[in-house]
């Protein structure tokens, strides 16, 4: 699915790439192909859970990369949501955005009513922003389809 190819999309750190951005290629070293340019930093990624069955959730086998002003959407948060041509204008509004503020990440909660920091055990109200952290886990939504996303973190 191309979406899912888009998700794994980063800003190449080089002003003067042509190509400006690339595919993440699931490398601890992550380096842009057009112009060799390494990743620098923190990367984080987000692995996406859902649970078949109340509360067992098992991986999905897809990821989103973060970098600094991304947004998420209610697609990331619920399965059962479809990036395609018949999506609501709803379901098409950004419900959460990344930072890189204060020197860590954060995702701030824009329009998730059940979103909750499982690690902290607390809920992060629409406003609120949670840290991006080394296998921290926080519930988008807690509905059917509702997808859990557990933080991992590259460092380079």
């Amino acid at each position: 699915m191309l979406v899912k190819t888009t998700d794994l999309v980063q800003p190449c750190q080089n002003p003067n790439c042509e190509a400006k951005w690339f595919v993440f290629d699931n490398t601890t070293k992550p380096k842009c192909p057009f112009c060799g340019q390494p990743y620098h930093g923190q990367l984080p990624i987000l692995n996406f859970y859902y649970a078949p069955s109340h509360g067992k959730f098992i991986s999905e086998n897809y990821r989103l990369m973060v970098y600094d002003k991304q947004t998420l959407y209610k697609w990331h948060a619920n399965n059962l949501v479809s990036p395609s041509e018949r999506i609501s204008d709803a379901d098409k509004k950004p419900v959460g955005d990344f930072h890189f503020f204060n020197n860590q990440w954060i995702l701030i909660n824009r329009n998730l009513p059940d979103m909750m920091d499982v690690t902290e055990k607390k809920t992060v109200a629409i406003g609120e922003y949670v840290p991006l952290t080394e296998g921290r886990q926080i519930l988008l939504d807690k509905g059917q389809g509702g997808r859990l996303v557990v933080v991992q973190l590259v460092n380079n």
